[in-house]
């Protein structure tokens, strides 16, 4: 089993943060890179869309614009979701190998382990979603997928805490996903197209009852780089090795500037 690398990459803006997430993918399927877990945030927020989704479609582009939230695209599926107060991890690795398993089922456990044990580390009893519950809704429109937890998510008391997705190309998987440190999540139907604001409203309560947060179940913040710390320390639990501290490479730097034009979600 190859060495695992830890980044924590702190702050970027929507396109830089998904262009790196995708040279990990590309570096791992190429055996340039090694097998990789990264954690972090986004500056500004930004209203991230599912790879097949179009953003002038989903989201109303001038109320992002007006409160200062960026738009970008995924290389993952899913809907629309807005990373404000959250850090997101994310897995880089081969299929078939251990940890991760040969099946989607297979590596979204092994995941899912690290994570919990890194909310214990926290003092947060977690556990997964018992049901597959798929983000979609009736009607023109659909809800955001923090509304369902499928299995293998996070919940705590049967509210979601953490939503991932998950891409696979060749032997290379590429997981990521938002773990919700404050509530600042329900913004998102601020900005989403709607038929009628009723839906809107509906939209905000929906997304309030059927989360959670860090902040809310601590009663006190929790701060990137405690969270960080927690989340290696899960997964080295986890999965019984130390990660090596590490940083991107001249080559998959070069990748990423290359990437990030492509994931700016556009009109």
């Amino acid at each position: 089993m190859s060495s695992w690398r830890f980044l924590n990459s702190g702050p970027s803006d929507g396109a830089t943060n998904m262009a790196v997430d995708e040279a990990l993918l590309e570096g791992v399927e190429r055996g340039s890179s090694p097998p990789t877990l990264r954690v972090y945030a986004w500056a500004p927020p930004t209203v991230s869309t599912g790879h097949s989704q179009k953003a002038s479609i989903e989201l109303d582009l001038e109320a992002c614009r007006k409160r200062g939230f960026g738009v970008v695209r995924r290389p993952t599926g899913g809907r629309a979701v807005l990373h404000a107060g959250e850090l997101t991890y994310s897995v880089v690795g081969s299929s078939g190998e251990p940890p991760l398993g040969r099946s989607i089922a297979e590596s979204y456990q092994a995941i899912a382990g690290g994570l919990l044990l890194g909310l214990a580390e926290l003092g947060v009893s977690a556990e997964l979603a018992a049901v597959d519950t798929a983000c979609r809704g009736r009607g023109e429109v659909a809800p955001p997928c923090f509304v369902s937890a499928g299995r293998f998510e996070v919940v705590v008391a049967g509210r979601k805490l953490i939503g991932s997705a998950q891409r696979r190309s060749g032997t290379a998987v590429l997981q990521h996903g938002s773990l919700l440190t404050d509530g600042t999540h329900v913004q998102l139907a601020d900005v989403l197209r709607v038929r009628a604001e009723a839906d809107r409203a509906a939209i905000r309560r929906t997304l309030a009852s059927k989360t959670t947060d860090l902040a809310a179940i601590l009663s006190r913040p929790v701060e990137f780089e405690e969270l960080a710390c927690a989340v290696r320390a899960g997964f080295e639990r986890a999965w019984g090795f130390t990660f090596a501290t590490g940083a991107l490479s001249e080559r998959e730097s070069e990748a990423v500037r290359r990437l990030a034009t492509e994931h700016n979600a556009g009109p």
